[in-house]
């Protein structure tokens, strides 16, 4: 059985815990891990991407998503059952100073028309549209998969 109700599950078998004590290893920090390294240019060239950052959790990968396309006191959607909103420890405020706008719907999946009627008009007392953050497959839904024409 393959078990995708999160990053941390994984139970590394006698193999695989060979094949880690047997890793060349460096300070990742200084660019200095030649796993690291070695899967950064693989899923750089797999993506055709200039480069590629490894980033060990879905929380990370998270945060530094909302960090990068929003600034303090702009708001990002998603759904009220997200990962991010409860099992982040804050993290979208304390990091990155964003208010989260909750969106209700059916298993971690909302309509193009609860996310329209929940902007609000631009006003400069408010914070600011910027993010929209959905979960695939999503935790809370029981691993729900957003269907790719709701997507669209």
């Amino acid at each position: 059985m393959i078990d995708l109700r999160s990053d941390t599950i994984t139970k590394p078998i006698d193999k695989m815990r060979e094949v880690m004590a047997r890793a060349s290893v460096g300070d990742d920090g200084y660019g200095e891990d030649p796993t690291v390294n070695e899967l950064e240019s693989m899923t750089a060239e797999i993506l055709g991407t200039e480069a590629a950052v490894y980033m060990p959790s879905g929380t990370m990968t998270n945060q530094v998503a909302i960090r990068t396309h929003t600034e303090p006191g702009d708001e990002i959607f998603l759904h009220e059952h997200s990962h991010i909103y409860l099992y982040e420890a804050g993290a979208p405020a304390a990091l990155s100073g964003v208010m989260c706008n909750l969106l209700k719907g059916d298993r971690g999946i909302f309509s193009a028309e609860t996310l329209l009627n929940s902007i609000r008009k631009k006003d400069v007392h408010l914070p600011q549209p910027r993010l929209l953050c959905v979960e695939n497959t999503h935790n809370r839904g029981g691993g729900s998969i957003w269907p790719v024409e709701t997507l669209a």
